[in-house]
Parts: C-alpha cells; structure tokens; sequence
C-alpha cells in the first residue's frame, strides 16, 4: 500500500502540485444493539479506500473512492487536481500549507483481546447479561432499555509530500446502556458509557454494579426527584458535566479553523486572560488508553499535548497544516479525518480541566443555596456568538452547604467567557469520564472530556420550579 502512496504523491508533484496528500483507510467493525431485552440492530462492515489531497496554484482539491489499487489513485489524483482547478477561480485568498519534518513509522495501539477473534455470539451473551443484571435493579419500573456495543479496527496510512509515511493502527471497543423507568405518571432515564482505545477486556473488565445495575438504579431515583429550579444559582459541576462544558463551550472556539473562519470568540485573545487563573484546559491526545488518542493525526504529525488555556490565559490552539501555516505557528497533530471519504479537519482529541487543589466538601459549605449537577448528557455551542446549553441527567440542590434534595431535567446556559471567569472552586479529583463521538462538518470522531469538579460562581438554570 505504501509503495502506491508514495506513487500517487510522486505523480501528484510531476503534474505540479506543490503539496501532495495520499492516505489509505481500512476499517473493520461491529455493532450490536438491544433493545428491552432483543436483538434490534447488527451491523458488520468492512471499508477500503483511498483520499488524495493536492495543493495546486493555491487551491486545494480532493477526492476520495473505495479500492486502493495504482490505476484508482492516479484517477482520484487527476479529480482531485481538476477540483483543485475549478476553485481557483473563486478563491477569496490562496491555501497554504505549513512544512513539516518527515516522519517515518508503523505503530499500533496496544490491547489484550482482539475484538475481532470474539465470535458475535459472545458479544451478544456480554450485552444480554448486563441487561439481566440492570432490570434485577429496576424495582419493577424499567420500561424501557437499550444496550449497546461497538468495536472497531482501523488501520490509516498517510504519504505526503513532505516525506511523511506514516501507518496508525487503532481499536477500540465501547458499551453503552440507557435504562427508562416509570411511576405512571413520570417517565424518566439515566445513562452510562464506557469506552476507550482497547480490546474486548473492556468488556471482560465491565462490572455490572458500575454500568447497567447503576443507571437502572438512577432512573428509578430520578422518579422521586423534584423538578428542577430555575434563576441564577452558584453551580458547581462533577467531572462530566465539567467535561462537556469543556468540550462544547471552550474546545470548538480553540479548533482554530474557526479562528481563520471568524467564527471563534476567541480571535485575537492569544496572550489575553480569558478564563479565572485557576482554569487551565488541555486537549491531549496521548493519554494511554484513552478513547480520544491517537499517535499520529491523519495529516502524519504527532499527536500532542496541547495547552489551551494556562492559569487562566489564552496560550494555544489546536491546529491542521493549514491553520498552522495560515496563523504563522507550528502544527500540532490536530487534523483529523474519519476515513478516506473525508479530508482532514482541526478536531480535539481528550480534552479537559486540570484539577486543582479544593475538596469538594470545601467547595460545597460555601454555598447557601444552590445546585450540584451530575450524570452530563449533551450540550451545544454557538461558537461565534460565545453561547453555550450543557444538559445535566440530574443532580441535587446545595442548602446551607450540604447537598440536599435530588433534582431531574436540568440545564443550565452561560456566555462562555463569562463562565470561565466565574469558576472560584476547582476540586483535587479528576475524571476523564466523557467518551464519545463528536460531529463537525459532517464528520464523527471519538473524543474524551472530563476534569474536576468545577464551582461557578453564578449561572443560568433552566428548571420548573422555585428554589
């Protein structure tokens, strides 16, 4: 396969180009779904591609197509040469492309179990008897479940002009369950994942108690909960939701195609104090294990250990080649791409809060009144307007610094920047506790997030009922 690549580069440079991409993709994976106790999806798939990538008289081209034979990348070369033609013209300004040093490597990730040498009938019986071990929780109220598993192989091979020729292997395996109860009246639902860049020992590791026995458990607590309030509240979040806040309100700003786009709040605010100086957040991507690692991006640069923000201060972003060479700075293994069908983009990889130093019963006496929010589910950013929407699964009111009554259907909503300034508490523990699939462009790639647990010291809840 290498020998094809550099030979598609090799064409792509003859024909003019002056800089050359060719990367080839096989992947292979598995997913399972039950539901309330059946089997409701199985899906097995097998792809192999290529995606040829040029830069010619300013202008990027690119196209991608199944096979990897010499004969379909020197005909993906000629389209992507001719897309690269056809957008000349309607360039605002010419692409760049920032150099970087040759790499040459073959490595893959490390797990116990190859997920593909477990028969499917073994998958299924793990997922039926997790199942089993949630309803026996339940108290009679589960109405509803879903289970679901997912494993994947990958092998990316990247040749470019530079003299990169790099191969990444990766699997990962993941699970996760959402249990629904109800009283008749209130129907409510808790959640849990587990996943992370290993075999099928996540699956041999899964304990039960800590997985489906758990959410089944939570959705039925979640009955008795009273609504949540609404106003201004101190807030303080566990690790998840800390996660997501991190992810969707700070780590999109900080991809910094949105800087080059204008679509980031913060263009400009390099070197700026732009979050308390208690805040530092880094996106890394070679935490061992970790579901959003890798070692080499799809561009074939080293993933990194990227601080974002230190002590409070703006200090860097994540970036492609092209921002990289647009912003004047170096690349730093951020463009990612979800198969051959698609080129590269600037996405985070495990993304977090670093802890700090106050327990949480410290940062609990504190507050008066207030609310503690746990179990994140999603969120959304509205990057160029600095806006973000995090969505709790519950949590519980703080009275007089104690944690009080349990609260259900929680959210809460800030202006992002404001939100990092008001953070006055940042715990001791930390959890990476947020893996997942993250959407940009049409494109889904796994990431992680989590932190401390973080006091804000004045938020927006978005509840049903007074305090």
């Amino acid at each position: 396969m290498q020998d094809i690549l550099e030979y598609i580069r090799d064409e792509g440079l003859r024909k003019g180009a002056s800089f050359v991409e060719a990367r080839a993709v096989e992947r292979d994976s598995t997913s399972i779904v039950l539901q309330d106790g059946n089997a409701d999806k199985l899906f097995r798939a097998s792809s192999f591609g290529l995606g040829v990538r040029v830069l010619a008289d300013g202008a990027w081209g690119f196209a991608s197509g199944n096979g990897a034979s010499r004969e379909q990348g020197l005909g993906l070369l000629e389209a992507a040469l001719a897309a690269a033609k056809a957008a000349r013209d309607g360039r605002r300004e010419e692409a760049v492309v920032a150099d970087v040093p040759a790499v040459t490597d073959h490595c893959a990730t490390a797990f116990r179990v190859d997920p593909r040498s477990v028969p499917l009938s073994r998958k299924m019986e793990a997922l039926e008897a997790l199942d089993r071990a949630g309803m026996a929780r339940g108290d009679g109220r589960i109405v509803n479940r879903v289970l679901s598993y997912g494993d994947g192989w990958q092998r990316e091979t990247v040749v470019n002009s530079f003299g990169a020729s790099v191969t990444s292997e990766y699997v990962r395996t993941s699970a996760s369950c959402t249990f629904f109860a109800s009283d008749g009246q209130i129907r409510q639902s808790a959640y849990k994942r587990r996943a992370a860049l290993a075999g099928w020992e996540l699956m041999e590791e899964l304990e039960p108690a800590d997985f489906t026995e758990a959410a089944a458990r939570r959705a039925v607590s979640l009955l008795s909960a009273r609504k949540a309030p609404s106003g201004k509240f101190p807030v303080i979040f566990d690790p998840s939701i800390t996660g997501l806040l991190t992810h969707e309100a700070l780590g999109h700003n900080a991809e910094a195609d949105h800087i080059v786009a204008g679509t980031s709040i913060l263009e400009g605010k390099l070197g700026d104090t732009v979050a308390s100086p208690l805040v530092t957040i880094i996106d890394d991507a070679t935490l061992p294990g970790s579901w959003g690692s890798y070692r080499y991006d799809s561009e074939g640069v080293p993933g990194q250990r990227r601080v974002l923000i230190e002590n409070g201060v703006l200090v860097g972003l994540m970036h492609s080649l092209e921002t990289a060479a647009r912003l004047g700075t170096e690349p730093n293994g951020s463009g990612r791409a979800q198969d051959y069908g698609y080129r590269p983009l600037v996405r985070m990889s495990n993304t977090f809060i670093q802890p700090g130093t106050t327990p949480l019963e410290e940062m609990l006496k504190d507050i008066p009144l207030g609310v503690y929010l746990t179990g994140g589910q999603w969120g959304y950013v509205f990057c160029e307007r600095g806006q973000f929407t995090c969505h709790a699964g519950g949590g519980w009111m703080i009275r007089n610094g104690e944690l009080a009554e349990e609260i259900r259907d929680v959210s809460v909503a800030g202006i992002t920047l404001e939100t990092l300034a008001n953070i006055d508490a940042v715990s001791d523990a930390f959890e990476m506790s947020m893996p997942g699939m993250c959407g940009k462009c049409g494109q889904g790639m796994p990431v992680n997030a989590g932190g401390p647990h973080v006091r804000v010291r004045e938020l927006v809840v978005g509840g049903q009922e007074r305090a």
